[in-house]
């Protein structure tokens, strides 16, 4: 496959490329313009602390289609977000006693390679530890430092899109109380309006009982195009094979991929090489008392019921 290097970190397959200039009217010319732009908006916003990595900014680009207002309304919205979720993005330390905990339970696990049209597969375990021995808060730490990593490494799916898997095996009304839905209300809301991949599938898979109320919060926010792309198959696997190709699917799914202890385990070990990106990449946040007019809150962005403590983090 002919690779065009986007920079010395990642490179995208030439005909990704050209499938970006069809779908979002991609090429040089507009890249090299748009991160001007952006880079420009950004020395006037003095509230906002921002990677200077173009591939962040391309995530953006891509995700928004090259519309510029929104590109700069989704980066203020996930750098505002950031800053007032410290139970998610704060403490990126991968050799934290607490981070290396979460880890070893795989929670977020990306696949290797892509499904027939070109997207991501990543698998999310609702069910998978034991809710007693890791907090809801150094799960979604490290779900978030492995999000972060493969962003940055793989930047071709802000153009090809990402499928979610959410298996629920295992889960129980402990898992459920363990995160509170105000929790997993905040997590929808930046997946959905913060985050600059959309997903194009997402599936519930292995659905008991206590599923019924996670559901039902997750279709209370997302927008009419996500529920869209929600499907339910159950313990239906030959259902989930139609949305994702077996051969992808790791053999606990009957696949040909890799286990999860393998993939855990493989995780594990790149976020643990990538300690010092993402112990930056956690100050990248908002200073409300920087920006200019009236500063967000929780409240606005998320409700007023649930709102975390602030966590002290070390």
């Amino acid at each position: 496959m002919n690779q065009i290097q986007e920079n010395s970190h990642s490179t995208i397959p030439s005909e990704v490329l050209s499938r970006a200039k069809k779908e979002i009217g991609e090429d040089d010319e507009r890249k090299d313009a748009t991160l001007k732009i952006i880079k420009e908006w950004l020395k006037k916003q003095p509230h906002l602390s921002c990677s200077q990595d173009d591939r962040f900014f391309l995530m953006y680009a891509r995700g928004c289609k090259y519309s510029i207002e929104k590109i700069k309304r989704k980066i203020d919205l996930c750098l505002t977000m950031r800053a007032l979720l410290p139970e998610i993005f704060s403490g990126w330390d991968a050799m934290s006693p607490n981070i290396q905990n979460a880890l070893k339970y795989g929670i977020m696990l990306p696949l290797p390679g892509f499904d027939h049209l070109g997207r991501k597969v990543f698998v999310y375990r609702m069910g998978c530890f034991p809710p007693e021995k890791v907090k809801v808060e150094d799960l979604e730490k490290a779900s978030g430092m492995v999000a972060e990593v493969l962003a940055y490494e793989e930047p071709v799916i802000f153009i090809t899109g990402v499928v979610v898997i959410v298996d629920f095996d295992g889960y129980t009304l402990s898992h459920l109380t363990h995160r509170p839905l105000s929790f997993m209300k905040k997590q929808a809301k930046y997946f959905q309006d913060a985050g600059p991949a959309s997903p194009k599938s997402i599936n519930f898979i292995r659905t008991p009982t206590a599923f019924n109320a996670v559901y039902n919060l997750v279709m209370g926010i997302f927008n009419d195009k996500m529920k869209q792309r929600v499907k339910v198959h159950g313990s239906d696997f030959e259902s989930l094979y139609k949305e994702v190709p077996k051969a992808l699917l790791p053999s606990d799914y009957g696949g040909q991929g890799p286990s999860f202890v393998q993939l855990t385990d493989s995780w594990k070990k790149k976020v643990e090489k990538n300690r010092e990106f993402l112990l930056q990449q956690q100050k990248y946040v908002a200073d409300e008392s920087k920006r200019q007019g009236k500063p967000r809150t929780t409240e606005e962005l998320f409700g007023i019921e649930g709102s975390f403590r602030k966590l002290t983090v070390d």
